[in-house]
């Protein structure tokens, strides 16, 4: 009977002190597997010694106290998201110009339109504006491609 007691008593500290899913650390994770390797090694010891409840009980207490220590000093992997943390924009015909002034190379600029599926309804005085400002052919014929 007090094999039952002893158990449950771990299972319940090691149910309290495993933490929340928000926790930035492994203590949850480490304190459960510590309870649970103290545990085995103590019942082990405590057989040896003709003391097993004991032996139980001590050895997950410490086991559980020394992982939840060691699992404090490490910290969780992000969980890893397939999307961009911010939606890419459509890129504007001021930056466009901006870039250009700023010496970007045309083909720089079509990746960025193509990354961004930007899309582009160009009037004719749209495309005389880009021209004035030095946009080269390439980048226009390529914002024109877009629609």
């Amino acid at each position: 009977m007090r094999q039952i007691y002893s158990l449950l008593f771990i299972a319940v500290f090691m149910f309290v002190v495993s933490g929340c899913a928000d926790n930035q650390t492994r203590v949850g994770e480490g304190a459960a597997l510590g309870g649970i390797l103290g545990a085995g090694a103590g019942g082990i010891i405590g057989h040896q010694t003709h003391s097993d409840v004991a032996g139980v009980l001590i050895g997950g207490a410490v086991g559980a106290a020394s992982g939840a220590v060691i699992g404090s000093q490490i910290p969780k992997q992000p969980q890893y998201t397939p999307y961009p943390a911010q939606p890419i924009s459509q890129i504007t015909m001021q930056q466009i110009v901006d870039w250009t002034r700023q010496g970007i190379s045309s083909d720089e600029i079509i990746s960025r339109i193509r990354i961004t599926h930007s899309n582009y309804a160009l009037t004719a005085d749209d495309i005389n504006y880009l021209r004035r400002q030095e946009v080269s052919e390439r980048v226009i014929e390529s914002m024109q491609a877009t629609r």
